[in-house]
């Protein structure tokens, strides 16, 4: 292999399991690789966002040591009354504080808008959303265009809060008319945002279920109403599988904990994958 290889990346959704991506970082930076375009869904999209806004995995790694969950799950009044609220306004969490503290980190790069993230015509970030009254997803930045939001003066914060918003676990995301979800739903590990491009990509997924696979009421409604927007071949992809063991996808508290057993696996994995594949 070259000194130097471009690749694009895509991410799959997995709320706080996502911490492994900065394993996978730690290989692709060591080993020269140079990130062009770059995608995900929820917690994917926060990863693409970072990388595309230049942050390394050393940074952020340190914004992560750093991070105060409560900017997450901070809510107001007693255990009946927030019980109350959530099942009101559909969801726990309000994602506002989140989304207003990844504008600071974006601004820290200087990347802010959509147009911040441009070559030339094309967009080097992009993430799934759930438009939840037309039961599709949509692809952001470029689908910002059917509501009537100019793609280039969008914040990047603005589309990540909205990648994330998991259902009944976060409000629902709303802007004007318009109502969002974690693209999760439709689409939790989008392989083929940029399969007409022709620089490699390279998919990285979180084992032990994916973000919404959730018993209950919720997924049998989810299968019955959303269209999921994920009928390819996955053997046409490159594709690294990461074991997060067995961590849930809002277990915040135990994915920061066992973080750096997270970094070595998504570490581990790809060294494996290049390693089996590619003999290096």
């Amino acid at each position: 292999m070259g000194d130097v290889m471009k690749i694009n990346a895509v991410f799959e959704g997995g709320g706080i399991k996502g911490l492994a991506y900065v394993g996978v970082m730690r290989f692709l930076e060591k080993r020269g690789f140079q990130i062009h375009k770059v995608g995900g869904t929820s917690v994917g999209s926060i990863f693409a966002a970072l990388i595309a806004a230049g942050y390394t995995s050393y940074e952020i790694e340190q914004l992560i040591n750093d991070f105060n969950p409560n900017i997450i799950t901070s809510m107001r009044g007693g255990r009946a009354s927030r019980i109350v609220s959530g099942i009101k306004q559909k969801g726990y969490y309000s994602i506002a504080n989140f989304e207003k503290y990844l504008f600071s980190v974006l601004k820290d790069k200087k990347k802010i808008y959509f147009s911040d993230l441009k070559f030339g015509d094309q967009y080097l970030l992009k993430m799934i959303v759930t438009d939840w009254k037309k039961r599709k997803q949509v692809i952001l930045p470029d689908g910002l265009k059917a509501y009537g939001f100019d793609p280039d003066s969008f914040p990047i914060s603005k589309a990540i809060a909205m990648s994330c918003s998991i259902p009944l676990f976060f409000r629902p995301y709303k802007i004007e008319d318009h109502v969002f979800f974690d693209g999760g739903v439709v689409n939790n590990f989008p392989i083929t945002l940029f399969q007409d491009d022709e620089v490699p990509t390279l998919g990285f997924r979180l084992s032990d279920s994916p973000l919404l696979k959730t018993k209950g009421l919720f997924q049998k409604y989810k299968k019955k109403v959303f269209k999921e927007e994920c009928d390819y071949d996955l053997e046409k992809f490159n594709i690294i599988h990461i074991d997060t063991f067995g961590i849930k996808a809002t277990d915040f508290s135990k994915g920061l904990e066992k973080r750096l057993d997270l970094y070595i696996s998504g570490y581990n994995s790809i060294r494996k994958y290049f390693y089996t594949h590619f003999n290096c």
